[in-house]
């Protein structure tokens, strides 16, 4: 019977692999996902995004054996995760970590494929528990010096930063069997969340939640025909999608539908957002607030010349009540801003585009009007790629506790985990789900493959470091400031928090 059944799951994994090729995903079969690079204005080295880089990234390779890994019977032994709840919240808890049975579901059906293969291969019971407060519930535990799990799976923000920064997590790099180099660890994950060599959590195929977590644009396609304004698709691929481009098309999408002066949810707008994502908007220019140096140690790098001018053009935008409508606006209005408010605006065809988590395309499915799926845009046409930042309170990260008694088994099942999902759980996302089911046109599964290529984590909405979010949040709200004031007032202090944490992790075997 158990033969049947590995035989039935490479199939599977076979038969996906066919219709990757398919659907447009390359067929690399780099499994160390090494992509070409380019420097920007601003001196940022990212991956490039001609066609061969964005298919070397993105593609799903032929499963390769991993003999490395060992192979062994580890009598029954229950491997405990925890994780966030439905009850934690409704859009961004793990979906896919557990799954009871089959159910036609292709990401639950992925993680029961996928728990059960590892299951009986190393004679484990995979148990997950979800808790609406996995910080507390993790640090609680660690604190006391339990070993209640092997692995902790939560934001990197409201949770992983705390965890480290107190010690209760182990070194990635140092845990046997974990191999970071691999295709199934996120590399940019891996290259710009690590500080002085230390890399207490990371982002990987385990989970889908860091890739629904890169912040995107959704387009409506009858209101780019209905105003005759130019295709985003052929603006992006010429190079000329840019801020400038996107506040022009924003402005002739919004009108005030009820007559009454005033430009709100009852209206039509150019842009729904939130406040903080003129920080990711931000990210998109390639800007960040801080990311490590080639001495793998942080640095602010939040204002410069160029950052002042971007900050300017995000404020422009973002805080112009009659273009640009933030759900945090309207939070008294609504018990949920997003299936109440953003959601609904913009399947309605009451909104030209709509910034958000690549997740929210799954809440679109019912949608009527075709819209497509964008990167958000470049500061100017000098810039040589585009850039979408992965949000550090939804993604979901793994860490590994300080109190696990076997760091052996723990990273055996980790990285036999790990690997398992490229093949089973990210085909069932990326290509199943993502990029046939929900995306509307081939248009949207090119710019999926830009989007994912050129994914970024900022180190200072991780740490949260000064508060700097404040600033961005403050642009979104309309309110007079600039770049080069707040720096002078909060420079220090921001520098100061980022290296409390440094000397904090120093500390740390």
């Amino acid at each position: 019977m158990k033969k049947t059944k590995i035989i039935a799951l490479f199939l599977m994994v076979f038969i996906v692999f066919i219709l990757t090729l398919g659907c447009g995903g390359g067929g690399s079969k780099n499994a160390d996902n090494a992509v070409s690079t380019n420097s920007d204005a601003n001196g940022t080295t990212t991956a490039a995004t001609s066609d061969e880089a964005v298919k070397s990234t993105n593609s799903i390779e032929d499963k390769p054996a991993y003999d490395e890994l060992p192979v062994k019977d580890l009598n029954g032994y229950n491997f405990r995760i925890i994780s966030r709840s439905q009850q934690a919240n409704a859009h961004w808890y793990n979906i896919d970590i557990g799954a009871e049975a089959e159910n036609g579901d292709p990401i639950n059906d992925a993680v029961f494929q996928r728990n059960k293969t590892i299951e009986d291969k190393y004679n484990i019971t995979i148990v997950n528990t979800p808790e609406t407060d996995v910080f507390g519930k993790a640090n609680k535990s660690i604190k006391a010096g339990s070993d209640d799990y092997d692995l902790i799976v939560i934001g990197l923000n409201g949770g992983q930063e705390n965890l480290s920064t107190q010690g209760e997590l182990m070194d990635l790099k140092n845990m046997p069997h974990v191999d970071l180099t691999k295709a199934w660890w996120d590399q940019k994950a891996v290259q710009q969340l690590s500080i002085n060599n230390k890399l207490f959590a990371s982002c990987n195929d385990l989970t889908i939640r860091d890739k629904d977590a890169i912040i995107i644009l959704m387009f409506n396609k009858q209101l780019i025909q209905n105003n005759g304004l130019e295709d985003p698709y052929q603006l992006v691929t010429s190079g000329k999608w840019t801020l400038d481009k996107m506040e022009t098309m924003a402005k002739a999408a919004s009108k005030d539908l009820d007559g009454d002066g005033v430009i709100n949810d009852a209206d039509q707008i150019g842009l729904l957002t939130q406040q903080k994502h003129s920080q990711y908007l931000y990210n998109g220019t390639g800007e960040y607030i801080s990311k490590v140096n080639a001495q793998d140690i942080p640095e602010i790098t939040m204002y410069n010349d160029r950052a002042v001018g971007v900050c300017d053009k995000i404020k422009e935008i973002m805080g112009n009540k009659n273009i640009s409508l933030n759900a945090d606006d309207y939070s008294g209005k609504y018990a949920d801003v997003w299936d109440g408010f953003q959601v609904p605006m913009f399947a309605e065809g009451r909104a030209l585009f709509y910034h958000a988590g690549m997740n929210r395309v799954t809440l679109l499915r019912t949608m009527e009007t075709d819209f497509g799926i964008l990167p958000p845009p470049k500061f100017d046409e000098n810039q040589t790629n585009y850039y979408a930042s992965v949000d550090s309170w939804c993604t979901s990260a793994v860490s590994v506790p300080i109190t696990v008694s076997d760091k052996d088994r723990t990273g055996l099942i980790l990285e036999a985990l790990t690997y398992e999902s490229r093949y089973t759980l990210l085909p069932a996302y990326y290509d199943i789900n993502l990029k046939t089911k929900f995306a509307r046109d081939d248009e949207s599964k090119a710019m999926i493959d830009i989007i994912l290529t050129n994914r970024l984590y900022d180190l200072g909405d991780m740490y949260g470091w000064g508060s700097a979010s404040s600033f961005f949040m403050d642009m979104s709200k309309g309110k007079d400031v600039s770049l080069t004031t707040y720096w002078d007032k909060n420079g220090s202090k921001i520098q100061a928090a980022m290296q409390k944490t440094v000397d904090k992790l120093n500390l740390l075997d």
